[in-house]
């Protein structure tokens, strides 16, 4: 008789039952809590930070709860303007060729024009032939040289109302600029007084790549030219930006720059001169002083020696006239200027090729 096989049966034990728990809440996490929470980083930054959120949340007002998405589209009434001031300045008020040359007090004459005498013919001396005899007599010339004194000026009316409504103030920030103009136009008028009052020196730079033999001879030869004619040597070299541009890039048959470069009080070999950077008074060029002034016409390179180029000025006035009938104010700048070429063999050209 066959046996029925016993199956055993599974025996469930009762739990207790797991009810719902309220979400636990957490009070506003302190200063303090989020920065340590912050610097560990991880899970407890996002759970100090999502306690943050949650208590944000259960202390807002009602009104709060109920309010709607508020963007400054919606409140263009609320919104202030600000103008961050000063004004941009896009204009470099310098003066290269009057920095470089100085100007002399403009003389205190109650007239356009004043006297500036030369020596035209000097006197001389040699030596004597023989006892008794007549020593060397030549009677000095002095030209009597007429300078004209210029005007230069500007004008500019601004209403009361935009004196009085704006900040930065209209006023000076238009004011600030015409005396800059002034100051770029004086400097204008003497670098066209200087390239007028050259002497054509008869060299000529024909800039070649990694070859500067043809600039070392204009430069040679515009100094002999200076020197014989007085035994002074030149001072300054005064150039156009794309002239200055061509004497940087200045190379040998090595690459080498021909105006080596300052760097920590250091300076590279095998240079006839320095650059110490990327500016206007920032190069020399076998001891002259490079004058790089956008007032030069392109293709300017002039040896000079400084003492035979004089400059006068006075010094800039302001005159204002308030107009009550228009509200308005007329303020003009105006300053006398006047140049002087002393001696034109002074002041060489060298052609650019």
């Amino acid at each position: 008789m066959e046996s029925t096989p016993v199956v055993a049966e599974e025996i469930i034990v009762p739990t207790a039952p797991i009810f719902a728990q309220p979400k636990r809440e957490f009070a506003m996490p302190s200063a303090s809590e989020m920065l340590a929470a912050y610097h560990a980083g991880g899970d407890t930054w996002h759970k100090v930070n999502d306690a943050f959120v949650q208590a944000s949340r259960r202390n807002q007002t009602a009104i709060q709860a109920a309010a709607g998405d508020i963007l400054t589209s919606d409140t263009p009434g609320l919104l202030s303007v600000s103008v961050l001031g000063p004004v941009f300045q896009d204009l470099n008020y310098v003066r290269p060729v009057v920095n470089a040359f100085g100007a002399r007090a403009m003389p205190n004459t109650p007239s356009r024009q004043f006297i500036r005498p030369t020596i035209t013919t000097h006197t001389s001396a040699a030596v004597q032939s023989g006892q008794l005899d007549a020593v060397s007599a030549t009677t000095m010339v002095v030209a009597s040289n007429t300078v004209t004194k210029s005007t230069v000026a500007g004008q500019v009316t601004l209403s009361r109302q935009d004196i009085d409504f704006t900040d930065p103030a209209a006023m000076q920030v238009v004011l600030n600029d015409l005396a800059g103009q002034v100051l770029i136009k004086t400097d204008d008028i003497a670098a066209d007084a200087l390239v007028t009052g050259a002497t054509a020196s008869g060299s000529t730079w024909t800039v070649t790549a990694a070859d500067p033999t043809s600039l070392f001879s204009s430069l040679y030869d515009a100094a002999r030219e200076i020197a014989e004619d007085s035994n002074f040597f030149p001072t300054h070299l005064c150039v156009s930006p794309d002239v200055w541009e061509k004497l940087g890039r200045q190379t040998d048959a090595d690459k080498r720059p021909v105006f080596g470069y300052n760097a920590n009080g250091m300076m590279t070999t095998n240079s006839i001169g320095n650059v110490s950077g990327l500016q206007y008074t920032s190069m020399n060029v076998l001891g002259l002083n490079v004058v790089v002034d956008n007032n030069f016409a392109s293709g300017t390179m002039l040896v000079v020696y400084a003492p035979g180029f004089e400059i006068y000025e006075s010094g800039p006035q302001l005159l204002s006239l308030d107009n009550p009938s228009t509200l308005g104010k007329n303020l003009s700048i105006h300053q006398y200027f006047a140049t002087f070429v002393a001696k034109s063999s002074f002041i060489q050209a060298i052609t650019i090729a």
